[in-house]
């Protein structure tokens, strides 16, 4: 990763710097405020220094050829393949639905995923290990192993076993790429609207105020829209400090109370900052809602600290459900290895995932969620260790 440092007097000479070298696509990394040195400080306002870089895209690996068989050896798979299909389809085997997954997740707590140490990842792992779920598909534990509920990973099997048959492919990389092609048909695309008002909410430590301030920074620095931002109280009084100081930094307004009569900021973006709330707390959730009615239009994000169990940001899910939920961020996925679990979120509850977010750095890791980003880290470019750990099925 190639990292740009520009001086600056004002955000809109950053902006004018960053677009013209790295184009629309740079990402901030990190800004800060360097003070005028001596006498200088007297009449010379103080610049900003900003580190900026342009991602790498992210490519899908090609699929890993399955070895070259005879004309013999492929008549006996092909033989071997069907008779085990056909006493199959004489087994009776119920398959979980997806959405059992999140409605009766606590019935299901006794069903152990395998032990991470056996598989974190496919590179050095024998395939053997991999028990097999419906058909002789063994990618359901790699999803399990991957932080993916046994519940979902069981229906993405079927449907697997659906499109494909209950023969699984030689190669466990071309399971992979099957299953691919399922998880993208499924996964939903938050709204990509920028201009207009964006509220945060979640409980408490879930890393509200950091994805704010990383988002502003993209947009103000990057995209170089006008922004404003609300530090408002709620049931308990806002005290991110840090927000207004971050603020102070990219010469954006940084307000501790909304308009008393209503009327929005002349700006392109808005961002409003309210406290943590306990999920847990009907009364909470009920005042903070009648919060974001005083926001009309407003976009609502719900903020999650991806490093929290899965039974947790479910739960946190369905008590904020209640609101006006526009799309998820999820936060904190430096400090969680199995990155499968935002699929958990995705695909179980009817809501998109807009941002991931890593560290506590502002601006950091901060980009737009997507079905290729999780498959990235999931699954990063493996595929010649892939095709070591393929197997033949005699």
């Amino acid at each position: 990763m190639q990292v740009h440092t520009y001086l600056a007097e004002s955000v809109a000479d950053a902006v004018s710097q960053i677009r013209e070298t790295l184009g629309p696509e740079a990402v901030v990394l990190n800004v800060r405020r360097l003070p005028a040195e001596g006498l200088a400080r007297l009449w010379k306002n103080p610049q900003i220094e900003v580190l900026a870089h342009v991602p790498q895209k992210i490519t899908t690996p090609l699929a890993v050829d399955a070895p070259v068989l005879d004309e013999v050896q492929v008549r006996a798979l092909a033989e071997l393949r069907a008779e085990t299909a056909e006493i199959r389809e004489n087994i009776q085997r119920p398959v979980i639905a997806a959405s059992d997954a999140f409605t009766d997740a606590d019935s299901r707590a006794d069903r152990s995923i395998p032990n991470e140490g056996a598989l974190a990842h496919v590179d050095g792992c024998e395939v053997t290990d991999l028990p097999a779920h419906t058909g002789d598909w063994r990618i359901g534990s790699l999803l399990e192993q991957n932080g993916l509920l046994p519940a979902l990973a069981e229906s993405i099997v079927a449907e697997l076993c659906e499109k494909h048959g209950e023969a699984a492919p030689v190669s466990l990389a071309d399971e992979i790429c099957f299953v691919r092609q399922v998880l993208s048909a499924r996964w939903q695309n938050p709204p990509t609207t920028v201009i207009g008002t964006h509220v945060f909410i979640g409980a408490p430590g879930a890393g509200k105020t950091t994805a704010l301030c990383k988002w502003l920074a993209q947009v103000a620095l990057v995209e170089g829209h006008s922004t404003a931002v609300w530090r408002l109280d709620g049931v308990v009084a806002n005290t991110a400090e840090s927000l207004s100081v971050f603020g102070e930094i990219l010469g954006v307004n940084v307000e501790r109370f909304a308009s008393a009569d209503g009327e929005m900021p002349d700006v392109d973006v808005l961002f409003v900052d309210l406290p943590g709330v306990i999920y847990s707390d009907a009364n909470a959730v009920a005042q903070l809602s009648q919060r974001i009615k005083t926001l009309p239009h407003a976009q609502v994000h719900l903020v999650v600290n991806g490093a929290y169990e899965t039974s947790l940001l479910l739960a946190q899910a369905r008590a904020f459900s209640k609101l006006p939920i526009t799309d998820l961020i999820v936060t904190h996925l430096d400090e969680e290895t199995r990155w499968g679990k935002v699929w958990n979120l995705a695909l179980g509850i009817n809501c998109p995932v807009r941002y991931l977010s890593s560290g506590q750095n502002i601006p950091g890791d901060f980009v737009v969620a997507s079905a290729e980003q999780l498959f990235s880290r999931q699954f990063p470019n493996k595929t010649s260790n892939l095709d070591l750990n393929t197997r033949q099925r005699a």
